[in-house]
């Protein structure tokens, strides 16, 4: 016989079986009162009334609970009189589409908005279990085979209900002659295996019953809407299995069971939606910067790059540094002179930057001991001489002088040279 975790006490196996047949019977201390119907009492010796022994031990009025006794081989009769197999469902499966919805709906929450269902369609599956007669008469074995012929795991099958049916008595979903064969063929296959993983040289035996379950599909869209806002979220799962899904919000990419809307209408994960602090507007929390003086959270459309720092700045906090003439934001300026400006380091004339200016402004290579600073659109140079200093500001793409002054070493004023004497000593 195959070997299984899925086991049950043969007298609830029993009970199940007999309301499967819509034979009436009554549960007592250490037995089953059952009331025959006319036609089966002869195999009971006339008897109306069947007391069967669910203990080891029965009285000399009870029958005997033994698969290969009168009662057994009777019940097995009335299994597979009528059909190849009975039917039954999970006694605690989701039937209604209400009941599939409503854990689903609790789940979220939607700011000035709703979700609703925009589609389900709840379909029935069939799965197998066949039954087998334990080493002990006490119990029997359960294999389950899924509807594609595979065998159920051991995780799945009570996650299911497998493990608790009940009777389908009319009108169950219909299963062609074809289908139920190849089921009962793959619950053999698998029966088999497990007899010989278990005992080599072991036979497979019939099962006491074939019991085609029929397990609830759960497929459709929750709606969500804010306003004329509206996305939709696919769900699909086993009925009984069927549990709420963070929603992916397209934009911000993160999952979440709280929902808000954008002021342009994007239905996104709340978290993920905040203020604009310059224009009010509620848009995702990834599209907006920090201001670089100010640390306010704006859209990147009320900011300018910082050449100095690189960070985003609100245009209102900009102002021009006194000696490279670039508008800089306030957090680089110290006594009106930006960091690049006060940062400048000593470079020999083979660095690579000096060369390409000192190749575009032959002029240049006139003086010595240079210094050099870079921003996002210029070099600042700065040269001196034995009485002079030099300061060059020269844009990186096109090499063009922005400015070109000098001063006295004595001198903490810089003056811009006329463009005369600009041309005559750049060249």
């Amino acid at each position: 016989m195959p070997e299984s975790v899925h086991r049950e006490p043969a007298a609830r196996f029993v009970e199940w079986a007999l309301a499967e047949l819509e034979i009436p019977f009554q549960s007592a201390d250490g037995e089953l009162i059952i009331d025959l119907p006319e036609r089966e009492r002869a195999t009971f010796d006339g008897t109306s009334r069947l007391y069967l022994a669910t203990v080891a031990q029965p009285t000399p009025q009870q029958e005997p609970l033994a698969w290969d006794g009168r009662f057994g081989h009777w019940l097995r009769e009335q299994l597979s009189k009528t059909t190849a197999a009975v039917h039954a469902r999970p006694l605690r499966q989701p039937m209604a589409v209400n009941d599939v919805t409503a854990t689903l709906f609790a789940a979220y929450i939607v700011e000035g908005g709703q979700v609703h269902l925009a589609g389900c369609q709840l379909t029935d599956h069939p799965f197998l279990r066949l039954t087998f007669a334990a080493d002990s008469e006490s119990e029997v074995r359960h294999i389950f085979v899924a509807p594609d012929g595979s065998s159920v795991s051991d995780e799945l099958a009570p996650q299911l209900g497998l493990d608790e049916l009940q009777p389908i008595l009319k009108h169950p979903p219909r299963l062609d002659d074809g289908a139920l064969r190849s089921l009962i063929a793959a619950g053999r296959r698998i029966a088999a295996k497990q007899s010989t993983n278990r005992d080599p040289t072991a036979a497979t035996i019939e099962p006491l019953a074939v019991t085609v379950v029929w397990v609830r599909h759960a497929e459709g869209r929750l709606r969500f809407t804010i306003g004329a806002a509206a996305v939709d979220h696919p769900f699909s799962s086993w009925a009984s299995l069927l549990k709420a899904e963070p929603y992916v919000g397209k934009d911000s990419g993160i999952a979440a069971f709280e929902l808000a809307a954008t002021d342009d209408g994007r239905i996104e994960p709340a978290t993920e939606i905040a203020v604009c602090q310059k224009s009010g507007r509620r848009v995702l929390r990834q599209e907006l910067v920090s201001c670089g003086v100010t640390g306010l959270r704006v859209l990147p459309e009320f900011t300018e790059i910082c050449p100095v720092s690189g960070l985003p700045t609100l245009r209102g906090e900009f102002v021009v540094c006194q000696r490279c003439r670039q508008r800089v934001s306030k957090a680089v300026l110290s006594e009106g002179v930006c960091g690049a400006c006060r940062g400048m380091a000593k470079v020999s004339k083979d660095d690579p930057r000096l060369v390409w200016i000192l190749g575009e402004h032959a002029g240049l290579d006139r003086w010595k001991k240079w210094q050099l600073a870079e921003t996002r659109g210029v070099y600042i140079a700065q040269a001196s001489s034995l009485l002079k200093e030099l300061l060059v500001v020269i844009e990186k793409e096109s090499l063009a002088v922005r400015r070109v002054a000098q001063r006295s070493r004595l001198s903490n004023s810089w003056v811009d040279l006329d463009e005369a004497s600009r041309v005559d000593l750049l060249k």
